[in-house]
């Protein structure tokens, strides 16, 4: 039996809720059974914000999340305040920019460096970073396939921001 716990952290604003409902609806596609639960500060965008989503083969009985098995870091603040909850030998996603600022980083984790942000901008709107990360983690999971992230987008996004989304979930895929 397998079951992976995900948390998906960074500011409110950067689209962390959104990134855990597309992944959702992927794993979901894929005949997992699926928990989804966000968190955001009173005032959502600047501040804290996650989302965490459990995924399993099998039902899924016991919903408390005490740690994560992958985590997808985008802000400095997100990856210091959850970092601790990652599990030994846990897959972390990190923006370039906030790796690179990152201090006391274990040495029990699986680090994977996407520049997120800089393949947003150069795609034209910083805020599809949050599928550059997701795109990267399709390349890293067993769970988490790049087409099933793109039919929840061809599914769910509004048409005006379908094709960049796709375009950076394709990009990050291809760029660890």
């Amino acid at each position: 039996m397998m079951q992976q716990n995900i948390l998906i952290s960074g500011t409110g604003g950067q689209g962390i809720i959104a990134s855990g409902e597309f992944l959702s609806e992927a794993l979901f596609m894929n005949d997992f059974e699926v928990m989804f639960s966000r968190s955001y500060g009173a005032s959502a965008r600047g501040g804290a914000c996650m989302s965490r989503i459990m995924v399993a083969d099998h039902v899924i009985n016991d919903l408390q999340f005490m740690q994560s098995d992958v985590l997808l870091c985008l802000s400095l603040p997100a990856f210091k305040k959850y970092m601790p909850l990652a599990r030994p030998d846990s897959l972390i996603i990190v923006d370039t920019h906030v790796q690179n600022r990152a201090e006391d980083i274990r040495e029990d984790l699986e680090i994977v460096q996407v520049p997120a942000r800089d393949i947003a901008v150069g795609l034209g709107n910083q805020i599809v970073a949050n599928m550059v990360m997701l795109g990267a983690l399709a390349k890293h999971s067993e769970m988490v396939y790049l087409d099933l992230l793109k039919d929840a987008v061809n599914t769910n996004m509004r048409e005006s921001m379908r094709e960049i989304n796709l375009k950076a979930l394709q990009m990050g895929y291809d760029s660890v």
